[in-house]
């Protein structure tokens, strides 16, 4: 067993021990940009509108039928995952569409692991906030 420090371990979680190390393996990989992740889309492989989880399950050497499974199953058990693979479980409804990019699902990953909550609402209104801010500076600069 590998030992991730802040992140709880999966039993803290209730997830099991390759979930937890796919999770941190998925957030490095999305926070260098060797994964590409829209939360928009399925997951290019999956097909599951789950695609963190479906690209959990697809590193973990789970089919693609399978991935689509282990992804839908999670939110009909009302798994520790659901919130993470579903944002819109969770969602106050101001963020339509659930426009996450990789930086932000690498965020809501690392939330869960370390609270035990993804904390979507929080991740996509510190988005929010960046592109009013830039939005704001291209207005502010003189032409």
């Amino acid at each position: 067993m590998k030992h991730h420090d802040p992140y709880q371990p999966a039993t803290a979680l209730g997830i099991e021990e390759w979930e937890r190390e796919e999770l941190i393996a998925l957030a490095l990989k999305l926070m260098d940009g060797t994964v590409a992740l829209d939360m928009t889309r399925a997951a290019a492989d999956c097909g599951s509108v789950g695609c963190i989880g479906g690209h959990m399950a697809l590193a973990h050497g789970i089919s693609v039928r399978g991935a689509r499974r282990y992804v839908q199953n999670q939110a009909q058990c009302d798994s520790p995952l659901a919130a993470l693979f579903f944002p819109d479980f969770t969602v106050n409804h101001r963020h339509p569409g659930w426009r996450a990019e990789a930086c932000g699902a690498a965020r809501a990953i690392v939330n869960f692991l370390t609270t035990g909550a993804p904390d979507w609402d929080g991740v996509m209104q510190a988005k929010e906030r960046a592109r009013s801010a830039g939005a704001t500076a291209l207005l502010s600069v003189p032409a």
